[in-house]
């Protein structure tokens, strides 16, 4: 092994620890910024704020991160969260004897817009941007048309649980996002429902010639994006009070900038459920500096996009350092 070929893997080596900490780093410079700029921002409420941010995005970007590891995206997760919202209303109209009946209905609906994703870009064959991209559109206009754009409905206080309450100070959707992440990770690192998942993200058609069902795992993804974005619209629900759809609009952007700040690949069988962590983490003390800064919609979104793009950035720049480790070592 020559001293190019130890270089070039160092550099390798250096570009990944750099991508995995990207997310760390910045979150500790926009925490220090916060201090100096907005030190009100450390109040208990703000950061309870904080806290319950990142379970909401948390939990959605669990989901798409199962996604974007099989080379997808979903973007109808704002559409069903909306949903989730207006059939809890709808149906319970601040009942909570209803509400059982409600969640189940929710979840239907959920699992009916998964699988109609799954459907488009499986059987179809339609670009999961575009498929994906249809039937938020689609939801979404069903939603504004029947809330005219307002807020409305009323949700009953039985959902408060996981949505508005606190244990022991925390935020419930907080503690429901650890548990469901902690699970998630072992799944993706330790069972072959994991393999299997990375294997179909990395070469859809090597895996499946290798004999993974990569149909069933690429519905399987979209199913549960589905379902956790249900759960997403449920702890919403609890938390607002009442159907808000431009709320969960915002969250569509969310949970796939989540994911991908974290360092989860666009392309594919690259990332991990701690990546998303980090990246929800950032993601959500971002947003709510920016809040405190008086920032609107326009802004945010300003922020959000660049933070998206420099985060693409950084995950470009770790495969050409492996390239350049490859060339090197055949080379001697």
């Amino acid at each position: 092994m020559t001293a190019t070929t130890v270089s070039a893997r160092s550099t390798a080596a250096l570009g990944r620890a750099a991508g995995r900490l990207a997310p760390v780093g910045g979150l500790l410079v926009v925490m220090v910024l916060a201090a100096i700029t907005t030190p009100e921002l450390y109040d208990a409420d703000n950061l309870s704020l904080v806290l319950f941010q990142v379970g909401l995005i948390g939990v959605t970007a669990i989901g798409q991160t199962l996604v974007l590891l099989v080379a997808g995206i979903d973007l109808s997760v704002g559409a069903v969260i909306g949903l989730t919202t207006v059939i809890v209303a709808s149906r319970t109209n601040g009942d909570g004897s209803e509400l059982p009946l409600a969640i189940a209905l929710a979840a239907l609906a959920g699992l009916g817009v998964g699988l109609v994703n799954a459907l488009l870009v499986l059987v179809r064959e339609v670009p999961p941007f575009v498929a994906t991209f249809a039937t938020f559109v689609l939801i979404q206009g069903a939603i504004t048309a029947a809330t005219r754009g307002a807020p409305s409905g009323e949700i009953p206080a039985a959902l408060d649980p996981i949505g508005a309450d606190k244990v022991a100070g925390v935020p419930a959707p907080l503690i429901i996002f650890a548990a469901l992440a902690l699970i998630a990770g072992v799944v993706l690192a330790r069972t072959t429902a994991g393999r299997r998942l990375y294997a179909t993200g990395a070469n859809r058609q090597a895996a499946r010639l290798s004999g993974v069902p990569t149909a069933l795992v690429i519905g399987a993804a979209y199913l549960v994006s589905a379902l956790l974005a249900v759960l997403g619209g449920l702890m919403d629900a609890a938390y607002v009070g009442h159907v808000d759809a431009q709320l969960s609009r915002s969250l569509n952007l969310d949970s796939v900038a989540a994911a991908v700040i974290g360092g989860v690949a666009l392309t594919g069988g690259r990332g991990t459920i701690l990546q998303t962590v980090s990246g929800v983490a950032l993601l959500a003390f971002l947003l709510v500096w920016m809040l405190q800064l008086g920032a609107g919609p326009g802004a945010q979104l300003a922020v959000e996009g660049a933070a998206i793009l420099l985060a693409a950035w950084l995950m470009q720049r770790a495969p050409a350092s492996r390239a350049t480790a490859t060339q090197s070592g055949g080379t001697a």
